[in-house]
Formats: C-alpha cells, structure tokens, sequence
C-alpha cells in the first residue's frame, strides 16, 4: 500500500517521528521501557531462557521445475516485501522456530511478546527497530496479569492471508508436532475485540479437545507469562513466510470443528473470487470479465470475515480458481484436490505470494497480467484478452 505514497506524504508522516523521540527518551534500559510501555526493537532472550523445541529449515516448492516458467515470469517486474534486517538471507527456504521463552510480557495495546529483561520484542530472526504501529506507547503498567502455564498470543492483524500464514498456521504446527504434553492447557492472548477467524480458532481448538484458556486485554492491560509459547516461521521475503503445510490437515480439522453447525454453500468446480468494493487495488473492467467467466462456468464469490466457513469449502472443492492478487489466495492453501489457481496481477507489479501459496499444496498456477499499477495498486484489463488467456489456459488443461 505505501508503495505510492508521495515524498511529502512520507516526510510529514508523525509516526516516525514519534518513534525516534520515544526511543530516545526511553534509552536501551529496560525499566523506562516497561514504565510506558515502548518496546523498539527486536532481540532473541539469552539462551538461559529458551527451551528451543525446533529450528528447521523448509525449501520453498516453488523451486521445483514445474513451476520454473512461472517464476520466471512473477520475478519480471517483482514487487515482493523484503525484510532486509532478516539474518537469514535465502529468499527460497524459511526457519520454523518452535520455542518455550520464560518471563515474557505481553502489552494489551499491540499484542508482541517481549522478554521483560531486556524491553525488546521476541524475535528469532531479526536484531532491529520495530516501528510505531508495534511499539507505540500505553499505560499497560497499571495493570498486570500473571498467567501460569503456557502463553501464546495472537496481535490482531487486519489481512486475511498475514493472520492465517504468518499466526495461526505456525501455531497450529507447533501444536501438531505435540509441543504441549497429552492435555496440557494453553491460554491464548488476544485484544479486547476478537477477529471472528481467530475466535473460530479458539472454539476449533476446544471442539478437538485442546484445553483452551481465552484472555482478553484491553489496551490498558498486559499479561506476565511465565512460559510463552513462541511459534513462527522466517524468511527475508516477506511473501513466502508460510512455512508449514504439514498442519494443514491439523488446521483444517480446527476450523471444522468450530464450523460444525454451520450449513455448506453449494460447491462449484470452476470459482472467481472478487474482491467486492475494497478501497486497494481495484480493477477496471472486471465486471465485463465476470459476465465472460459466468459463461465459461465460473461461481463469482466473496471474502469476508463472515463467510470463512464457505471460503474454505468453496477452495477446498474447487478444481479451477480465478482471483486478483490479494489476501484471499491464502484460501488456495485449503485446496484438497490439487487445483489450478490463475492470478490475475498489474503488469508492473507482480508478487510471488500466489505462486509460492500454491505450490505448497502442490496445486497448478498460471499468472496473468492487466495493465500498469495506478494510485491505491488499481489497475485496468482488457476484459476480452484476459477471456482469450484463460480460455487457452483452460484448453491446456481439459480436466479442469
């Protein structure tokens, strides 16, 4: 989003600004830091407090040879988000980090774990500056909650594919792989107001049998934990963190069973998912591009918070899946069947996000581009071209 910001945009921007006088004010000492509740900085806590569970490395299957053409063309024109403060400097592979981390605060007003000790946010990949959207500052000192056993927290993302992939997937791994003993109880930390999908996570994980505490904090709150629970993926391209399709199975059955009551939408082979009227990246002539896939038997869906149950149904049964880049093709990663997934990006700003998502579950993808990006990454498409690509696609694979 910030990639058409103007130069005057950014220089006036307070946020920075507020970021580099509060770190100067609180210094490096722990104490100032935990007063006001401003963590700056990333760290890993010394090994004494680390019960490190696993530290494996996973290569991307986006490096097999069936998807070299792919690749190819995604990195023409790449706009992948790269973390360049990353120790791990391979764009291909990812570390998953599995780790119990004793002494741990948790601020109610941004939800990152920090090692009281030292005032910085846990963090196994990186020695940086946080920023002020994760380190802004709080009166979360007033008020303390002491939490035994373990602690995991979930920060309240806004972006469907960052909150599944980057979250809930490396816990659900973490807890696949048998972390917590037979029966072990597990309190998940959250803010005051809950995103319904990680409400439905915690219900998941009560209906298979997980001893699931629920806390709450308000902004002014914060949690003591005496043994978090650290569970993430690494990678210094943003676009790939995903890292754990051994839990897919495992997070399937989570979701199943916190949507046990609700009805099944009707499954179609062929789907499109449309983006509605969301303010970023809105494309002009999709709605010509709708009719065109109608007649080729093409179901056009929606996102929203409301309808994850059908989203995952609608991806896991589907053969064929048409979206425009965005946070919806993290639902590629419920796909039971192998599909093909065709993205549908701006000419001069592609992503290896879709591709890397779908050769995770081994699924097809082909790639396919409109016009140049504009303000808010919108851009326009020939309606009738793209119809002429997709028809070729679909030729090429007449099982689908």
């Amino acid at each position: 989003m910030a990639r058409h910001h103007s130069a005057l945009h950014r220089k006036f921007d307070l946020k920075p600004i507020a970021f580099r006088v509060m770190k100067e004010v609180t210094g490096s000492h722990p104490v100032l830091r935990k007063a006001v509740s401003f963590f700056p900085d990333f760290g890993w806590p010394d090994a004494a407090k680390i019960d490190l569970r696993e530290d494996s490395t996973r290569s991307f299957n986006l490096l097999q040879e069936r998807y070299s053409r792919q690749r190819t063309f995604v990195r023409s024109h790449d706009v992948d988000v790269m973390n360049p403060h990353c120790r791990f400097q391979d764009p291909d592979s990812a570390h998953r980090v599995i780790a119990f981390v004793a002494d741990v605060l948790i601020p109610g007003h941004t939800l990152t774990p920090v090692d009281s000790s030292t005032g910085r946010q846990l963090a196994f990949d990186s020695t940086a500056d946080s920023n002020w959207h994760f380190a802004y500052p709080s009166p979360a000192v007033l008020r303390t909650r002491h939490v035994e056993g373990a602690v995991a927290a979930i920060p309240p993302y806004k972006h469907y594919g960052h909150l599944l992939t980057d979250v809930l997937m490396p816990l659900a791994y973490a807890l696949h792989r048998g972390t917590l003993a037979p029966g072990e109880p597990l309190t998940i930390v959250t803010a005051r107001s809950v995103n319904p999908m990680v409400q439905s996570f915690i219900e998941g994980l009560r209906g298979i049998g997980v001893p699931v505490s629920h806390v709450k904090l308000a902004p002014w709150e914060r949690v003591r934990a005496g043994r978090y629970l650290y569970a993430r993926s690494h990678c210094c391209n943003l676009e790939r963190v995903f890292a754990t399709p051994e839990a897919l199975g495992f997070a399937r059955s989570v979701f199943d069973a916190a949507y046990a009551g609700r009805p099944r939408p009707e499954a179609a082979p062929r789907i499109y998912l449309t983006r509605g009227q969301t303010r970023l990246r809105q494309v002009d002539g999709e709605g010509e591009l709708i009719e065109g896939l109608r007649a080729r038997g093409f179901r056009i869906v929606e996102a929203s918070w409301a309808n994850h149950h059908e989203q995952i149904y609608w991806f896991g049964e589907a053969k064929t899946v048409m979206a425009v880049h965005g946070a919806g093709l993290a639902n590629i990663l419920w796909a039971r069947r192998q599909p093909l997934l065709i993205e549908l990006m701006a000419q001069n700003a592609r992503k290896s996000t879709g591709l890397h998502w779908a050769a995770e579950v081994g699924a097809d993808y082909e790639p396919l581009v409109g016009g140049p990006e504009g303000q808010r990454q919108a851009f326009s498409i020939d309606p009738a071209a793209i119809l002429r690509e997709v028809d070729a696609i679909l030729e090429r694979n007449p099982a689908l």
